[in-house]
């Protein structure tokens, strides 16, 4: 009877781990299946995700395709709309939230989704919007699985894949041009931000909790008072839009024609050509006259009158030759803006023609262009010359 006991818990205590053990080695082998069985459909473009993206739903007919939702595909082609535009992601979020569309999560709230998700704050943020304009499911593409399976053109495009491709180059661009460039270099825009209200220089601030964006405030309200200033603020990617933007119509109006370019540039050589000849020959007189002088025929002043007309020749030549290098540059600068994409242009070459931007009351930016230098008026007539 004692030995019969004994046996009992020794057979129970050795079935329950080989039950568990059986138990694990089955659930591992459906996992398995499962896994296989997804990778399958994703390699035949099905789309295996518990939800659709933002933009999309599940067609009633055909769970596993994806079919644009009448709704919120709209928001997401403005989303791109904006980028394809120049706008960047702090510009896009801004719009979204003072137009008040939904956010993913509020959108799916409201058409009866349930769960433990995370509301956020019921704002766009930054990082919701580049998920989207990062994701290529909008471009029609499905990447699945743990393996990436990759397959295009398995359902309706919410963005057409060369706009795409060229936003996210915009992405990299603006990641190495302007985020780590500004971080390890000066500020780009330093010194040309001005307040329109006490026309004191604003400075450049970082957003908060180390945001990926930077902004220019005006600190004399804080320093002397409301009475003295009233605090402009604007963020450095507003700027950066506005300097774009305003800059085709500077060079529209201070650009000349290919016509008359090549007119004033045979004008400048005509006279660059013509103040050479000047110059040699008034060098040659000065050192004549500088002879004359070891020998004493001629008095130091005179010798100096014949050595300060060489070197108002060599001024003046030189001048033309900075001129007419100055007009041919920017020419070919200018014939670069008009052409080229705003997306093309690096700041860097924009800034050096920016005097300041004023930020106005209503955070109106305006720009204020560097003047024309005097070549890009008619070159010098020849008479001016002729005191030498």
């Amino acid at each position: 009877m004692t030995n019969q006991n004994k046996d009992v818990p020794v057979q129970s205590g050795t079935r329950i781990p080989l039950i568990n053990l059986l138990n694990e080695q089955v659930a591992v082998d459906i996992q398995k299946k499962v896994e296989v069985t997804l990778d399958m459909r994703a390699q035949h473009g099905e789309f295996i995700g518990p939800k659709a993206p933002f933009g999309y739903q599940k067609s009633r007919e055909t769970p596993s395709q994806l079919v644009p939702d009448p709704v919120s595909a709209i928001t997401v082609r403005k989303i791109f709309e904006l980028a394809a535009d120049g706008e960047g992601v702090t510009a896009i979020v801004r719009y979204l939230n003072e137009h008040g569309l939904p956010t993913p999560i509020q959108y799916a709230r409201s058409n009866g989704l349930v769960g433990n998700y995370d509301n956020g704050n019921g704002s766009w943020n930054s990082r919701s919007v580049k998920y989207i304009l990062t994701n290529r499911t909008y471009t029609g593409m499905l990447v699945q699985g743990k393996e990436k399976r990759t397959v295009e053109a398995t359902h309706e495009p919410l963005v057409d894949t060369t706009v795409f491709d060229t936003i996210q180059r915009t992405f990299q661009a603006r990641a190495y041009n302007i985020t780590q460039r500004e971080e390890t270099t000066e500020n780009i825009l330093k010194g040309k931000v001005i307040c329109g209200c006490c026309g004191g220089k604003m400075q450049r601030k970082r957003g908060s909790n180390h945001a990926d964006w930077f902004f220019f405030t005006c600190i004399t309200k804080n320093r002397l008072g409301a009475d003295k200033c009233t605090g402009m603020y604007a963020r450095e990617e507003d700027i950066i839009h506005a300097v774009y933007q305003q800059l085709k119509e500077y060079v529209k109006e201070h650009f000349i024609s290919d016509l008359q370019y090549k007119r004033q540039m045979q004008e400048f050589n005509e006279q660059v050509t013509s103040l050479s000849k000047q110059k040699t020959e008034a060098w040659i007189r000065a050192m004549e006259q500088y002879e004359r002088f070891v020998q004493g025929e001629i008095s130091k002043e005179e010798f100096r009158e014949a050595q300060g007309v060489a070197d108002n020749a060599l001024m003046l030549l030189s001048t033309a030759t900075k001129h007419r290098d100055f007009l041919q540059k920017e020419h070919a600068t200018f014939r670069k803006f008009l052409s080229t994409s705003d997306k093309e242009i690096p700041l860097s070459e924009i800034m050096g023609y920016v005097d300041k931007i004023v930020v106005d009351d209503g955070k109106q930016l305006v720009v204020k262009w560097r003047q024309s230098k005097p070549c890009w008026g008619e070159p010098y007539e020849l008479d001016e010359f002729s005191d030498i």
